[in-house]
């Protein structure tokens, strides 16, 4: 029975995340939150146009009116076509007696095939889930004395795909995750992001479910909910308080979690965004290993080209 349902809910995924099979995270130019389900920095702005040398001609009657100007692209929570954003994120443990147990690098590199489509290959725990209270993804430095489960463990390719546009930003978002190369464990991705913004507040949340592939009775499905809200301070500072749950899908009440936190990020350039967060991301929960001792660090830097 429960391979017969994994192979329809898997037939469903493949369906709904045709369109935009591929880590967020600035806030987009005139926006009020950061795509903390993404980490697609602001489109640059387009550089002014030099002023005419000379006025030019009135148009004569028997001269073709020019064409009004295409209206401008709403925000989105996909990159431009053809841009590219690369987010290095530091991920560090600061819980009680575990500090730096581990430390890890997780890079993700987005790509905008078109407007409304952008793929993704991700390592971070926030790119994968929403959530950055989190370390080991990537590259994880300290060894397996001190939490790394392997130099290289992890790597998904996800895709996300814009359904709406405007004050009520919502985007398709789905892939497919080795969740642990060396355990073998594969999991499908199906989830959405979805960002309302109001003056200089945002509401950004991006649920997910992960559909165990490979290795069912080890490799757990599980459901991640996390919900941030964001406030503009000026152009360049953006500041945010996150929440959200998680946790398996089977036994969910007595293994969820919650997690609180702060983050915020610092716009330098158009191109050039960096960020930093703490989190602690079993401040409750079903278990017993809940509590303000577990606690998480990340730095980040996203440029986008």
């Amino acid at each position: 029975m429960k391979n017969k349902s994994l192979l329809g809910l898997s037939s469903l995924i493949a369906l709904a995340v045709a369109p935009a099979i591929a880590a967020a995270d600035e806030p987009v130019d005139g926006e009020g939150t950061e795509g903390e389900a993404g980490d697609a920095g602001a489109l640059p702005e387009d550089d002014a146009a030099p002023p005419d040398e000379a006025a030019p001609a009135e148009a004569t009657s028997e001269e073709a009116a020019p064409a009004p100007a295409a209206p401008a692209a709403r925000p989105g929570l996909t990159l431009p076509a053809g841009k590219i954003n690369i987010a290095v994120n530091v991920e560090m443990n600061v819980g009680a007696d575990a500090v730096a147990k581990p430390v890890s690098i997780a890079p993700d590199v987005s790509y905008g095939v078109n407007d409304d489509l952008t793929v993704s290959l991700v390592h971070s725990r926030f790119a994968r889930t929403g959530f950055r209270g989190a370390a080991g993804g990537g590259l994880c430095l300290t060894g397996e004395e001190n939490g790394c489960a392997k130099v290289y463990d992890n790597v998904g390719l996800e895709g996300l795909y814009t359904v709406a546009r405007g004050p009520l930003t919502v985007a398709a978002n789905g892939g497919v995750h080795a969740i642990s190369l060396d355990a073998g464990f594969y999991s499908i991705k199906l989830g959405a992001k979805i960002r309302y913004t109001a003056g200089k507040v945002g509401v950004l949340t991006s649920p997910s479910v992960f559909v165990a592939a490979t290795e069912r009775d080890a490799n757990l499905d599980t459901i991640w909910v996390p919900v941030i809200v964001g406030y503009t301070v000026s152009p360049k500072v953006w500041v945010a308080g996150g929440t959200g749950f998680k946790g398996p899908l089977d036994g969910f009440g007595d293994a969820w979690q919650l997690a609180v936190g702060a983050l915020g990020t610092y716009k330098i350039d158009a191109k050039l965004t960096v960020g930093a967060s703490l989190i602690f991301g079993q401040i409750a929960g079903g278990g017993d290993a809940t509590g303000a001792d577990y606690r998480w660090l990340q730095g980040w830097v996203s440029y986008t080209l």
